[in-house]
């Protein structure tokens, strides 16, 4: 199983990724509109259909997503450990003129606790809570780094549970039962059982059977991976948020629970995140990327999913290739 995530570098090289070996296209309802994410399962279906390639159409579903509002006349600002900023509620924020920066989602704030570690973007930076009040807490840069506008924040620890399932969401699952055109949907931020159990009761109204993938990317995820594999068709460890979720050194350790969890229920596992990004550089992906992914393949891993390298990456259809190649050589 590999699936690719198109974007501004794959679009209009679609048959050429399907023929180089990808097996399902992951489009992401964080982007566009409904209409948009139809038209682009329609053209996949066609040409896979046209190749004679059996093709998963995956909906990929937000979830919350914390993020920062936008700054007033530049995009971002460069920091220094040790300086002080303080967060609070709202869409626009001048942090070089009074040291504020506005978080868009106000329920953010309702687990914070003094001492959590918030990582910007992909790290960025990260910044320390010295303190919480009411929809505001004070916070303290630990590291040297770039604060970019409107980037995520994920927040260390386990209590860091943003909504799997949020309005939008919810609508978006009724769509894709509608449109008959999806033959799974990966649910991000997948805490425990109950979300899968909820968008399993909106999807049962769908035509067509839409398997279910839990994303799991958070400390919470990860304590019930357990019950998660049992309820869910397939599971994912998707390493982009939960390395900022839990201790990056505890990476390893959580991928392997999740494995674990998904081998003891028989639930097929997918990996995600940074696969072979050392295409942007090499003729060949980084000898750790290479050992990586045989390792997990080696191990029983169903399949993987390719975002960075097809979505925005220069080599989309030799990232195919090259993930297509190592899968063959070591899948169990």
């Amino acid at each position: 199983m590999l699936w690719y995530t198109p974007g501004p570098e794959s679009i209009g090289y679609e048959e050429e990724i399907i023929k180089a070996g990808a097996t399902g296209v992951r489009l992401t309802f964080s982007y566009s509109t409904t209409s948009y994410q139809a038209e682009r399962a329609l053209l996949h279906r066609k040409i896979a259909r046209d190749c004679g390639r059996d093709f998963a159409v995956v909906a990929d579903i937000a979830g919350e997503k914390y993020r920062l509002g936008r700054f007033v006349g530049v995009p971002s600002i460069r920091v220094a450990a040790g300086e002080e900023f303080r967060l609070i509620t709202g869409e626009v924020s001048d942090p070089k003129a009074d040291r504020t920066l506005t978080v868009t989602t106000p329920t953010f704030f309702s687990g914070l606790e003094s001492g959590d570690l918030i990582t910007v973007g992909d790290g960025n930076t990260v910044l320390e809570v010295s303190l919480v009040s009411a929809g505001a807490a004070s916070v303290v840069v630990t590291v040297n780094g770039t604060v970019n506008q409107s980037r995520g924040l994920t927040v260390q620890g386990d209590h860091f549970r943003p909504r799997c399932l949020t309005d939008k969401d919810l609508s978006d699952l009724r769509f894709v039962a509608k449109s008959d055109l999806f033959d799974n949907v990966a649910l991000s931020f997948v805490a425990d059982a109950s979300d899968l159990r909820r968008a399993r009761e909106i999807l049962s109204s769908s035509a067509l059977p839409v398997e279910l993938t839990a994303k799991i990317e958070t400390s919470a995820g990860v304590e019930n991976a357990a019950e998660i594999s049992k309820e869910a068709d397939m599971v994912m460890a998707a390493r982009g948020d939960l390395a900022l979720a839990v201790p990056w050194v505890e990476l390893p350790a959580a991928v392997t629970r999740i494995e674990t969890a998904a081998n003891e229920t028989g639930t097929p596992w997918i990996l995600a995140t940074q696969l072979v990004e050392g295409l942007e550089r090499f003729i060949i992906p980084t000898r750790a990327e290479i050992c990586d992914l045989a390792n997990w393949a080696h191990r029983g891993c169903a399949g993987v999913l390719l975002s960075y390298e097809t979505a925005f990456g220069a080599r989309p259809i030799d990232a195919v290739a090259t993930v297509r190649s190592l899968l063959d050589r070591w899948s169990v």
